[in-house]
């Protein structure tokens, strides 16, 4: 009985598989110091560029941008000032980077594209409502202290853009509460001197009674509007200082997270290491195998 051609084909193949990989084991074998010499040089280039790396820094400044109210009300006012699209194209704009560049000692190249805002999580909307909005202005680069003192001044300039509605009705509201103090004071004035002017009154003997009582009469009258006056005026400067509380507290941006910079992680020299030796020894690998073909051709040459 006769043997399988195919069989015989198999192994044929198999045979010569072997032989074909026994002679790349040999070839690499004979030059053991090129994959050893890439694996060494690989590994050392991995360190060196680990060693050569910068550190890198983020700080993030997160701002409230305020929530601007209707004057005497409490219905929330859009406005473009405080929309968070405007505010980031503000942050990222090529002046505001010059400008706090400047301010902060770098230079532009280094905030250039290293600048970036995001809504705080939690936020919905793309303008003011309820809640406010909240963003955060990150900053990378080194060195930490001034891309710190550069989040921050960038959240500075933002409250500065977005304030100047609040900043005009809290300077109105206080206005109003100087006013309120001035009349307050007069109307206190009044009130001394009807009240010594009665005293004066009743201890004048020269006066008759008729008279005394018409006088008395006159001020009282004087005492009682002075007094009406003054609670009208009261009431008025307690709501202003509750306007004024809500506007300095509520409505007016402010820095709310101060940044501070953290080292960013940076590559691990490990794992460089152990990638430039494992591409040094693929590298020394194929150096091996084509080595008698390209000496073949460069010995043809001579």
């Amino acid at each position: 009985m006769s043997a399988d051609p195919r069989s015989d084909r198999i192994r044929d193949l198999d045979a010569e598989q072997e032989v074909d990989f026994g002679q790349y084991w040999r070839k690499i074998a004979a030059r053991w110091w090129l994959p050893v010499g890439g694996l060494v040089a690989g590994a050392i280039i991995g360190a060196l560029v680990t060693i050569g790396g910068s550190s890198s820094w983020k700080a993030t400044a997160q701002v409230y941008l305020g929530q601007p109210l209707a004057p005497g009300g409490a219905a929330p006012v859009g406005s473009a000032p405080t929309s968070l699209g405007l505010v980031s194209n503000f942050v990222t704009a090529e002046s505001t980077i010059k400008k706090v560049a400047k301010a902060v000692g770098l230079k532009a190249g280094r905030l250039r594209g290293n600048v970036t805002t995001k809504p705080i999580t939690g936020i919905t909307g793309a303008k003011v409502g309820t809640p406010a909005p909240l963003l955060a202005i990150t900053v990378t680069g080194r060195p930490p202290a001034k891309i710190a003192s550069a989040a921050n001044t960038l959240g500075d300039l933002v409250i500065k853009q977005v304030a100047p509605y609040q900043t005009a009705k809290i300077q109105s509201l206080r206005d109003q509460l100087a006013y309120d103090d001035s009349q307050l004071k007069a109307i206190a004035d009044r009130l001394r001197a009807a009240q010594v002017l009665q005293a004066q009154i009743l201890k004048d003997k020269s006066i008759s009674s008729t008279d005394k009582l018409v006088a008395l009469a006159n001020q009282n009258s004087v005492i009682t509007q002075a007094l009406q006056q003054q609670n009208t005026i009261s009431l008025d400067r307690f709501t202003t200082r509750q306007q004024l509380s809500l506007a300095q507290d509520v409505e007016v941006g402010r820095i709310v997270s101060v940044a501070s910079a953290t080292k960013t992680a940076g590559p691990s020299r490990r794992t460089a290491i152990a990638v430039g030796a494992l591409i040094g020894l693929i590298v020394g690998i194929v150096a091996a195998l084509v080595w008698d073909p390209i000496a073949a051709r460069a010995r043809q040459a001579t």
